[in-house]
């Protein structure tokens, strides 16, 4: 008489499905990250819960992005709107402080994720250029206040000037309307580029080395 023997195949197919079933939400959760990253942020500041969930989200995948707003050099280059702000220490600071410099002009926010990926890339390249002719200046948007920005400041020690926005600024560089919207200023006070979400660090590292070049032309 024959006994029937389970079927090991099928169990193990069983199991690996079931996995696969349960893994789901990881991967939801890689694919709404990635989403954050490719999309950039709405200008609308979260919910303080939502600000600190997505200030702890960390992406190392790139993301590809189309070209921004290239301005070649000449009679149809834009000036770059003048301004003062106060930084975290409550001196004021003026885009003027920076002339003859290439500048990269971030406007961004704490709660931001795509804008926390791009801080590090930020820091590598004000340390590497600044004795070049390069400034690197970061506008946040944050709403919660000056101890907000400064604690992220001081925890991810950047090294740059951060200011605090008056509400104006951003309407003067034609409207943030996503973040991180980024303007390269190169060294005659024109603006170059305009990028809006995320960029790689090599995007704006090629911008830099390509302007701090022509400027010694």
């Amino acid at each position: 008489m024959k006994t029937n023997q389970p079927n090991r195949h099928s169990e193990r197919s069983a199991a690996e499905s079931r996995n696969l079933f349960f893994n789901r939400p990881q991967l939801f959760c890689l694919l709404l990250v990635l989403t954050f990253i490719a999309a950039g942020c709405r200008k609308k500041e979260p919910e303080p819960q939502q600000q600190a969930e997505q200030a702890e989200v960390k992406a190392e995948e790139k993301t590809t992005k189309p070209p921004g707003d290239k301005t070649p050099p000449g009679p149809g280059a834009k000036t770059a709107p003048s301004f003062t702000l106060q930084d975290l220490k409550g001196k004021p600071v003026s885009l003027s402080d920076f002339q003859g410099k290439v500048v990269v002009l971030d406007f961004w926010a704490t709660w931001c994720p795509p804008c926390v990926v791009e801080i590090p890339h930020f820091i590598e390249l004000y340390e590497q250029y600044k004795d070049r002719g390069f400034a690197m200046v970061g506008i946040s948007l944050d709403r919660q206040g000056v101890s907000v920005v400064k604690s992220f400041a001081q925890k991810y020690r950047v090294n740059y000037p951060i200011l605090m926005t008056d509400g104006q600024v951003d309407k003067a560089y034609g409207g943030i309307t996503g973040i991180p919207t980024t303007f390269v200023i190169d060294s005659a006070g024109n603006i170059r580029q305009k990028y809006v979400g995320y960029r790689d660090k090599a995007v704006f590292e090629a911008d830099i080395k390509a302007l701090l070049a022509e400027a010694k032309l």
